[in-house]
């Protein structure tokens, strides 16, 4: 298609590909196309830390106001690092603690401190007792664990620290080495660092020192190209989702806090996805709300635009042909084509554009009757309702096997 286009004069490669695209995006404007159907699904993770009685998320965080990290204590580093029974990444959820804001999850990163030390070996035959080790090596200084020496000789226990120690890094030998050497075979660890979550947005919310957080996902993007909603089913309640009746306003209203947790019902447009690095950049995400903690999946129905066409092997959907769209193109050109003649060219002389911006048009709309139809059929699997009659019209009741046939109510 673009190879067609270098033949117009002043055309180049990236220009071609460029106009191509947006005539594309104009075909996909002109109806809905059986192409834009897509079939998706919300995972919704349950709350960080499973559910427990207390309803918080693992450990405990520290957070200055106005600040765009947020510290972990050593269990809550260890629940962030595996994010464990949680099926979505860690920056596709929220942190909040209660009663206050959610802060979208952006990065995870390291303090210069060490949370815990993870057994590497137990080591054996060495003299049972309570060890103080100090980390040796690393960016930094001071890291100290106390470690316990079981009666057979093994370290089984997990390290307490002592001291967290200062300025070490993730990086390739930044981290403190510790190793207990009580006769026989040392027991070796491997420290882990105090873990930072950075959010989208300073903090805005009280002031935290060790205080009560939680983890859970609120927000739940659109597919890319998304136009609209169809469906979105609850499949576990057999539901129908609401998308359509509640606005953020609304929920304002019914729960400013967001302290109503359940199963969702509603589905609310939230924002665009601005989040550095996000893989869902600029897509839409709605709210479900009440705000889920459980895992159940909820399936969705929406119409997308066919993505842009980028490499030489991308293809366009069916029944939408290559003629089409170039002459959707060539449409464009001609209209570009035209804005550039200069007020100093000779009348008459060059190509007409505005003839061919016509014949291009008239071309493009024939060709997009016949598709049209071609498409329909595809379109209305999804919308048209068929009627269901019985063959027969009678008693409800079969003498073949003498019962009611529940099929003809």
């Amino acid at each position: 298609m673009i190879q067609q286009m270098l033949g117009i004069p002043g055309m180049s490669y990236g220009l071609a590909k460029t106009f191509i695209n947006e005539a594309f995006q104009k075909v996909q404007n002109e109806q809905i196309w059986s192409w834009q159907i897509k079939q998706g699904e919300w995972l919704t993770p349950p709350l960080l830390g499973g559910p427990n009685t207390a309803f918080l998320s693992p450990g405990t965080i520290t957070v200055a106001v106005n600040s765009t990290q947020i510290l972990g204590d050593a269990v809550a580093t260890q629940a962030w690092v595996t994010n464990v029974p949680n099926p979505s990444l860690l920056t596709q959820q929220q942190i909040r603690i209660p009663y206050y804001s959610l802060y979208d999850i952006i990065s995870i990163g390291a303090a210069g401190t060490v949370a815990y030390l993870s057994i590497l070996t137990a080591g054996s035959g060495q003299t049972p007792g309570t060890y103080t080790v100090n980390g040796t090596g690393g960016s930094g200084s001071g890291a100290q664990a106390t470690i316990v020496v079981n009666s057979d000789g093994t370290v089984t226990l997990a390290p307490t620290i002592t001291n967290q120690g200062t300025g070490y890094t993730n990086t390739v030998g930044g981290l403190p080495t510790f190793t207990l050497a009580a006769g026989g075979t040392p027991a070796t660890f491997s420290a882990v660092l105090n873990a930072i979550l950075n959010i989208n947005r300073p903090w805005l919310d009280p002031a935290q020192t060790n205080g009560n957080y939680l983890i859970y996902q609120a927000y739940y993007p659109a597919p890319a190209g998304f136009k609209r909603m169809w469906a979105v089913r609850d499949v576990t309640n057999n539901n129908s989702m609401d998308f359509w009746s509640k606005t953020q306003v609304d929920l304002a209203n019914d729960d400013p806090q967001r302290t109503i947790f359940d199963q969702p019902y509603f589905v609310v447009p939230y924002d665009q996805d601005t989040r550095p690095g996000s893989a869902t950049y600029g897509q839409l995400r709605y709210e479900l709300w009440p705000h889920p903690i459980s895992q159940l999946p909820y399936p969705f129905t929406a119409q997308c635009n066919w993505p842009a066409l980028s490499l030489p092997t991308d293809t366009l959907p069916y029944p939408l042909t290559e003629e089409i769209v170039k002459f959707r193109t060539l449409e464009q050109i001609a209209l570009w084509k035209e804005s550039q003649k200069g007020d100093e060219q000779e009348r008459g002389s060059g190509a007409n554009w505005q003839f061919l911006t016509a014949a291009n048009r008239a071309e493009y709309k024939d060709d997009l009757r016949n598709i049209r139809i071609m498409d329909r059929q595809l379109v209305e699997l999804y919308f048209a309702k068929a009627q269901r009659v019985p063959p027969f019209f009678g008693e409800p009741f079969a003498t073949v096997n003498g019962s009611v046939n529940v099929g003809w109510f």
